[in-house]
C-alpha cells in the first residue's frame, strides 16, 4: 500500500456478513454486492489482500460462488488478480485518482444540467428530504450515515437527468470512486461545506440553472480531491 492509501483510508470494524439477499440474486451477486459496500467503506483498503478461503469460510458457501463475486470485482475494475498470489484491491496513485474523478465530474456536470431543464417538482422534494437527512448526519460526524445519503443524491441527480442510459450506468461507472469520496469525508476539516456545496446544486438545479448547476458539481469534485491532498485540474 502506497502512503496516500495509508494517509486517506481509515482503520475500520470489519463488517459481518448480515446482509439479505434478495430472491432475485445469486449467492454470487449477493457476495459482490456486500463486497462493493465494504471497498466504498475503506474496509479493504488499497493494496490489500482478499482471500478466497476466508470469505467462504465468513459467509459459509462454498468457494464457488466466492470466486465468481470476486472475478466479477475483477471486471469491474474493482480488484486484481495475480497469478499464483490471488486477489487484491486495486490501489491507484494520485494522478490515477484524480482521472477517475475527472471522469465522474464530466458524466455529472452533464446530468445536472439535464437535471435544470427536467426535473419535476416531486422530484425536488425528495431532494429536498436527503438534503435534511445529511444536514443531521453532518451535524453529528456521522460519515457511515452520510455516504449513502451522498450516494442517493448523486443518484438522484441522473434520475432527474431524463438521460436514462446515465441513470442506470452511473453507479458502475463511478464506482471506484466511492472510496476516495468516503476517504475524503474522513479527512474533511470542513463538513458544513460538503451540505452547502448539496444545497448549491439542488438550489441550480431548481432554479433552472444550468451555468450554476454545473459550477456546483465542480464544487463538489474540487472539495473532495483538496480533501485528499490531490489537485485536479477543475478550475
Amino acid at each position: 500500500m502506497d502512503t496516500f492509501a495509508k494517509l486517506v483510508v481509515a482503520p475500520l470494524v470489519r463488517s459481518g456478513a448480515q446482509a439479505v439477499f434478495q430472491p432475485h440474486e445469486s449467492l454470487a451477486e449477493g457476495i459482490a454486492k456486500i463486497l462493493r459496500d465494504r471497498l466504498a467503506g475503506g474496509v479493504y483498503p488499497p493494496g490489500s489482500w482478499i482471500r478466497e478461503s476466508g470469505l467462504a469460510e465468513e459467509f459459509n458457501f462454498s468457494k464457488g460462488p466466492v470466486r465468481e463475486a470476486l472475478q466479477t470485482l475483477v471486471n469491474e475494475g474493482l480488484l486484481v488478480r495475480e497469478p499464483r498470489r490471488g486477489v487484491r484491491v486495486v490501489d491507484l496513485s494520485g494522478a490515477q485518482i484524480v482521472e477517475i474523478f475527472q471522469l465522474r465530474l464530466a458524466l455529472l456536470e452533464l446530468a445536472a444540467e439535464l437535471a435544470s431543464k427536467y426535473a419535476r417538482p416531486r422530484q425536488l422534494t425528495v431532494a429536498r428530504r436527503l438534503l435534511d437527512k445529511m444536514g443531521v448526519a453532518l451535524q453529528r460526524g456521522d460519515i457511515d450515515a452520510q455516504m449513502p445519503i451522498g450516494g442517493q443524491l448523486s443518484q438522484w441527480v441522473c434520475n432527474c437527468s431524463g438521460n436514462k442510459r446515465l441513470e442506470h450506468d452511473w453507479s458502475r461507472l463511478t464506482y471506484q470512486t466511492r472510496m476516495y469520496i468516503y476517504a475524503s469525508l474522513r479527512n474533511s476539516k470542513d463538513l458544513p461545506r460538503v451540505l452547502q456545496l448539496w444545497q448549491n446544486l439542488i438550489d441550480a438545479i431548481e432554479q433552472r440553472n444550468a451555468v450554476q448547476a454545473r459550477a456546483a458539481v465542480r464544487g463538489l469534485a474540487r472539495r473532495a480531491l483538496d480533501d485528499l491532498g490531490l489537485q485536479g485540474g477543475f478550475e
